[in-house]
């Protein structure tokens, strides 16, 4: 165990040694090496079409940060330090356009031509079906639903309607009399995440360099640019879970109740940071406001779900729980070769006992961890929902790899979120602070922001307030 831990902080140590934008070329190479994997691997053809259109902006994204960072390395100066910053927001900027603005308005104006061949993922017709059925003074849930939608919204009509209600609206627009470009739930569901991510951002207690390190995993990379593309469903629960923490962060208790609580009306996959968030909550005199962060997330969930439930508590359940779970005849279309599906997949006909041993098996573990490990901050409450939906989607008995995505960006806010200094007396020590530093040399080389941007040294953190570029600080605390 001591070789493996010795080995993962080598690791690290090298990727902190690592200037920004050579950090960012390492990232938009795997970005590239993902797109071309899917390329050449998708069954879905809106998958390929994606890649097709971003493998090329990656490749010149990652030749950029990579050449620009080697010419840096000879002449390092404050204006060389702040020019690569604004490359690297440039960069940014230009990918997503590139890789999510282009390929939506490609493949939303490809469905609205019919065009031959799937040009959105079967959950945006699931949304638009159920909206529709809104729009007509109708139950979403349905009581007997019989397929899972296909990419035709006309064909999602008797579809299984998995989400909460708050999924609801982002449908609508398909039930207006526009164009057909415009009425894809694919907009409202870019839109809205982009602007709520932006607020997320914008109020977020840490520094220039980490926001734009959050906005490239969350956006631009693949883990957001694909799904946001093809699906969408997921960006508006992250984009709430973000501002949520964002929130948290500033100890606004209420307005954090109320992100999180919007975003637990759209998927049960926000509920499990909505709930360990409560374990996080601090106002500005330093103390904890549990009830206050509980009131506000329940004044915005309880009557959305009981609009619900209460039209049709049976139909409900079907959609929203049982069918997610794998326990109706029509199956769910999430499948990847992860443990729980895998062992459904082998004894099916024990399923119900398998579902009910995996459950009980990750409630322990993520009982006993939070005995061992309470949160006690939101960047803590935020580390453990990541681990803790990574155990779930591992374990779960209809999964895919695209739910990976919650636990990377909840490990990555887990991170980059952590403020530098409490700002009352009692408010608790974050991770991150009071860590070792990276050497124990009373004067040696300490990286800027520049250089130490995925997991900064406490003397890196300190620089980020001034000069830019490589200095020499002593980074000794005894």
């Amino acid at each position: 165990m001591a070789a493996v831990t010795s080995r993962l902080l080598s690791w690290r140590d090298r990727l902190v040694a690592l200037s920004v934008l050579e950090q960012d070329a390492l990232l938009y190479l795997l970005a590239a090496v993902f797109a071309l994997g899917t390329i050449s691997l998708a069954v879905s053809d809106d998958y390929r079409q994606w890649a097709e259109m971003a493998l090329g902006p990656y490749v010149v994204a990652t030749v950029v940060c990579w050449y620009v960072s080697r010419r840096r390395a000879r002449r390092v100066t404050v204006e060389a330090g702040r020019a690569g910053d604004r490359l690297r927001r440039y960069l940014v900027l230009g990918l997503l356009l590139a890789v999510v603005l282009v390929p939506l308005s490609v493949e939303v104006i490809l469905r609205a031509e019919s065009t031959p061949g799937a040009h959105v993922q079967n959950e945006v017709t699931v949304i638009e079906a159920c909206a529709d059925r809104v729009a007509h003074d109708k139950n979403c849930y349905l009581s007997n639903p019989k397929s899972i939608g296909t990419s035709v919204t006309s064909q999602s009509e008797n579809s299984f309607f998995p989400y909460l209600p708050g999924m609801i609206p982002f449908g609508l627009v398909n039930a207006t009399s526009g164009p057909p470009e415009f009425k894809d739930a694919r907009l409202p569901l870019t839109g809205f995440s982009l602007i709520v991510i932006a607020g997320a951002l914008l109020v977020a207690d840490t520094t220039s360099r980490r926001r734009w390190r959050i906005f490239q995993v969350v956006v631009i990379l693949p883990s957001g640019a694909l799904p946001m593309v093809t699906g969408g469903d997921d960006l508006p629960v992250i984009a709430l879970m973000l501002l949520g923490l964002a929130l948290a962060t500033r100890r606004s208790a209420v307005w954090s109740g109320v992100a999180m609580g919007v975003a637990a009306t759209l998927k049960f996959t926000a509920w499990p940071l909505l709930i360990l968030l409560v374990l996080g909550e601090w106002d500005r005199r330093g103390r904890r406001a549990i009830w206050r962060y509980s009131l506000a997330a329940a004044a915005v969930v309880v009557p959305v779900l009981g609009v619900g439930v209460g039209l049709a508590p049976h139909a409900f359940i079907l959609n929203a729980i049982r069918f997610p779970l794998g326990l109706t005849k029509v199956k769910s279309p999430a499948a990847s070769p992860l443990l729980g599906q895998e062992l459904v997949s082998l004894f099916p006909a024990a399923k119900p006992e398998l579902i009910t041993i995996l459950t009980l098996v990750g409630l322990v573990a993520v009982g006993y961890g939070l005995l061992k490990w309470p949160p006690s901050s939101p960047q803590s409450a935020a580390g453990f929902s990541g681990l803790a939906m990574l155990l779930a989607t591992l374990l779960a008995p209809a999964t895919r790899f695209g739910y990976l995505i919650y636990p990377l960006d909840l490990l990555t806010w887990a991170v980059l979120l952590s403020p530098f200094a409490p700002r009352a007396a009692h408010w608790p020590q974050y991770a991150g602070q009071g860590q070792e530093p990276l050497s124990g040399t009373t004067n040696s080389r300490s990286l800027s922001p520049m250089t130490a941007e995925v997991c900064p040294s406490p003397a890196s953190e300190g620089e980020i307030a001034g000069l830019t570029g490589v200095t020499t600080t002593p980074t000794s605390h005894s």
